[in-house]
């Protein structure tokens, strides 16, 4: 990959596109932000940092929260408001960006000259393309975006070499999956069309089981037309047996293993729904190739964080609390994206920046501040092995 595309890709996952804002902001970028065993990194930058994540989240999401203000919301349940949760991880993002840097040489990564010349050059586009108002109120400067660039590039090169430190084989036997269709139904309650929840009567529950009865034995013969017919929903689900947990009743799973491939299982009854299960594939190829890039994947995801993790040891990082607190969210930022070719590489489109002033716009879009009793031939946990789709 050329150096020019690799920044403008790297400028599509940091930047995402245009800020459109209004007010700037009160920080004093010249404060040392917090220091790495005495590497001092200005609030400055971290307060960039953490500006342009607020971007992408303002981006990502000002549409489902409308004028609520998402940054004071609990997501995580967890007692931390969002615009903490992120600032946390953007410092825990810069530690890690400046000990990956401290270890380059242990990987022999090295940042080439083309590369910087490239980030010299995204650099300067980016603070071209946006409006000052739009760049103060971000706390952008160039030095401060190709930063952001270089530390982002080394991460990229470093997390690389780590990769190739994994054994990527795996067997069948662990990542083999099974595919079930299934179709569930609520044995002690519906919900009308405005979402209040309305418990049966008893009589209602038995018609229901009956209903669910009728199904199965329907389903023998096609287990989608009945389901569809009984105005039933079918659900497909993938699982391996060596999985460690599952999102389906573990009396469903237990029920599922017992079946070969077209199996139809009994009524399986757990506290709250009636299940009937058909068995698409006991081995599903696709299925377990997915799976198998999965392990590898993790196996990849826990060396980088156990790596990581080691640089951390003796290392102390020392955050300017006071100073850090003052970079607040106040203010949003909506996102305008745009569509550009990138030249010199090849044809595929890129999203890239480009701001304006929108202060005097009537678009509301722009930024504001704050922003089973079945019978016994027929329900029981497991397969009924006689009938056979």
């Amino acid at each position: 990959m050329k150096a020019k595309r690799l920044t403008a890709l790297l400028l599509t996952v940091v930047l995402g596109a245009s800020i459109l804002t209004g007010c700037g902001n009160g920080i004093d970028a010249k404060k040392t932000g917090a220091t790495l065993d005495g590497q001092e990194i200005s609030l400055g930058f971290m307060n960039f940092m953490a500006r342009y994540q607020q971007a992408i989240y303002d981006g990502q999401f000002s549409s489902m929260f409308g004028n609520t203000d998402m940054w004071s919301q609990d997501m995580m349940g967890d007692g931390t408001d969002m615009e903490t949760s992120v600032k946390k991880n953007v410092t825990d993002s810069i530690e890690q960006f400046y000990l990956l840097e401290k270890h380059m040489a242990d990987y022999k990564v090295e940042i080439t000259d083309d590369e910087m010349t490239a980030m010299d050059e995204a650099a300067k586009k980016f603070m071209k393309d946006n409006s000052q108002k739009a760049i103060k109120q971000i706390g952008a400067t160039e030095e401060y975006v190709k930063e952001m660039l270089r530390l982002n590039t080394i991460q990229t090169k470093m997390r690389a070499e780590m990769d190739k430190e994994v054994d990527t084989e795996v067997t069948d036997e662990e990542a083999a999956q099974k595919t079930i269709s299934y179709v569930s139904v609520n044995r002690n309650s519906t919900t009308d069309e405005e979402g209040e929840t309305k418990e049966y009567t008893e009589e209602e529950k038995a018609e229901v089981e009956q209903k669910v009865k009728d199904f199965r034995k329907a389903a023998k013969d096609d287990f989608k037309t009945a389901a569809e017919a009984a105005g039933y929903t079918v659900t497909p689900y993938s699982y391996g047996e060596k999985d460690e947990s599952y999102t389906l009743d573990d009396a469903v799973i237990e029920a599922a293993n017992k079946l070969k491939d077209g199996e139809l299982s009994k009524v399986i009854t757990t506290d709250d729904n009636y299940y009937v299960v058909h068995m698409d594939s006991t081995f599903d190829e696709q299925k377990t190739k997915e799976k198998k890039e999965s392990i590898v994947q993790k196996r990849k995801d826990d060396h980088y964080t156990e790596v990581c993790d080691g640089y951390k040891e003796g290392v102390s990082f020392e955050l300017n609390e006071d100073e850090w607190a003052k970079v607040k969210f106040d203010e949003r930022f909506t996102i305008k994206q745009t569509k550009t070719a990138e030249p010199e590489t090849d044809s595929s489109e890129e999203e890239d920046s480009a701001a304006e002033d929108t202060s005097g716009s009537e678009d509301t879009s722009d930024t504001e501040e704050g922003a089973d009793t079945e019978d016994a031939a027929d329900t029981e946990e497991g397969a009924d092995t006689s009938e056979n789709k």
